[in-house]
């Protein structure tokens, strides 16, 4: 109650009281880019993982964004019975187009199971079902075949060792303080 601004009211004696929230400062008020993978996972867009060089990965991201948003205007039509919508709404989504984008490289292209992707992503096992079937919708819209690499992957543990062969570093240092 200290936090609070206060006024105090002598109507009924010494109890009432008007507590006067305030607005509090907001950190970070701009969204998320939804074409950027989460910063945690970023090391996955290395053209080692996904097979794609920078400038096409760019592409893909930037023809499957413009997919995407048709492809859920056309949901949210059907699910509102084709009325009109008014304004943008709802929570942002958990995983941002770019998260989707690598889960399907690491299911499609590396064969990793989507319980292991969902676990890297830290959502449920039906998050990354809804969201693969999704984007595999939106890669066959742009044309894009993912192909298969080389060499598949079980577990988390392969993923991790192979970005560590190919030079990935998959977690940020942590700097000490001295």
């Amino acid at each position: 109650m200290k936090a609070l601004p206060l006024t105090r009211h002598d109507w009924h004696g010494d109890w009432n009281y008007t507590l006067r929230p305030e607005a509090y400062a907001q950190v970070n008020d701009a969204p998320d880019p939804f074409d950027q993978p989460s910063p945690d996972l970023s090391w996955l867009c290395q053209p080692a993982l996904t097979g794609l060089p920078p400038q096409e990965w760019d592409t893909l991201i930037t023809t499957l964004a413009t997919l995407h948003e048709a492809q859920r205007e056309t949901h949210l039509d059907k699910r509102r019975g084709h009325r009109p919508r008014a304004g943008h709404t709802g929570r942002r989504p958990i995983l941002t187009l770019a998260d989707r984008l690598l889960a399907a490289v690491l299911h499609y292209r590396h064969g990793l199971p989507q319980i292991a992707i969902a676990d890297l992503f830290n959502v449920r096992p039906e998050t990354i079902n809804r969201r693969l079937r999704d984007i595999r919708e939106l890669l066959a819209t742009a044309g894009h075949d993912l192909h298969p690499a080389d060499r598949q992957l079980a577990t988390l543990d392969d993923l991790f060792n192979q970005a560590r062969e190919a030079g990935i570093i998959t977690t940020p240092e942590i700097k000490t303080a001295s």
